[in-house]
């Protein structure tokens, strides 16, 4: 799947929101007009949001999510939004953050 290796290269990378959703959409071959318009959204909305220009909210995270067949987390965590469940486990375990550094060489 497409954008299964683009996300995971991207979040490897720890490249951006904007830069993820640009990418996205040109592997998938939208243009961003086309884009645009099956997501329910202005082109300059959507132009804006892969410049980095917009946020991108939550309710535009899932229809992006739903568009591109990525999980919503990954256009989360690339917007540098945590999950609630996974801050919770690493409140709980503070000391995996060492061992996830180690591990994944942050």
């Amino acid at each position: 799947m497409v954008g299964n290796r683009s996300y995971r290269v991207h979040m490897a990378k720890g490249e951006s929101a904007a830069s993820l959703l640009r990418e996205l959409r040109r592997k998938h071959g939208h243009t961003l007009r086309s884009a645009a318009s099956e997501l329910g959204v202005a082109p300059s909305q959507l132009s804006r949001m892969e410049r980095g220009e917009r946020p991108v909210g939550e309710a535009a995270t899932q229809r992006l999510s739903d568009y591109y067949h990525v999980p919503a987390e990954v256009i989360n965590l690339a917007t540098g939004r945590v999950p609630a469940d996974v801050v919770a486990i690493l409140l709980a375990h503070p000391e995996e953050l060492a061992n996830l550094r180690k591990k994944f060489g942050q």
